[in-house]
C-alpha cells in the first residue's frame, strides 16, 4: 500500500461516515480483525456506510467477496453484496438522495440474515 493509499485510509476510519459494519470492512481490507470480531450491516443504514467506504475505496469493493471469509453473515451477504447494493441504489441512493426509508432493502437484509439461515 502506498503512503497516499494508507493516509486516506487513516483519514476514513477517524471521519464521521463509519459504524460497525463499514470498519469491518476497513479492518479485513486493511489486514486486521477487529477486537470484538466483524459485525455485518445490519439496516440500510448499516448498508449505505458500507457502499459508501467502497465507493470511496474501488479498490476493496473488488475484494468484497473476500469478506465471505468473516463469518457467516458475511457469508451470505457478500455472495448478495451487488444485489443489495443496486436494490439500495434503486430505492433511496446509497447516499439516500432518493429517499429517507428502504423498506425494501431492509426486508431483504432481513431475510437473508434470518438468525435461523445465518
Amino acid at each position: 500500500m502506498s503512503p497516499e493509499f494508507i493516509k486516506r485510509a487513516a483519514q476514513w476510519i477517524v471521519g464521521e461516515d463509519t459504524g460497525l459494519s463499514s470498519i469491518s470492512i476497513w479492518a479485513h481490507m486493511m489486514g486486521v480483525e477487529p477486537e470484538d470480531g466483524f459485525t455485518t450491516p445490519s439496516d440500510p443504514s448499516d448498508l449505505g456506510r458500507c457502499l459508501r467506504l467502497l465507493r470511496a475505496f474501488p479498490e476493496w469493493d473488488q475484494r468484497i467477496a473476500e469478506m465471505a471469509d468473516c463469518g457467516r453473515g458475511w457469508q451470505v451477504l457478500a455472495h448478495h453484496w451487488r444485489e443489495l447494493e443496486q436494490l439500495m441504489t434503486n430505492e433511496v441512493g446509497i447516499d439516500w438522495s432518493k429517499g429517507q426509508s428502504a423498506p425494501r432493502t431492509l426486508a431483504r437484509m432481513r431475510t437473508l440474515l434470518d438468525p435461523a439461515k445465518v
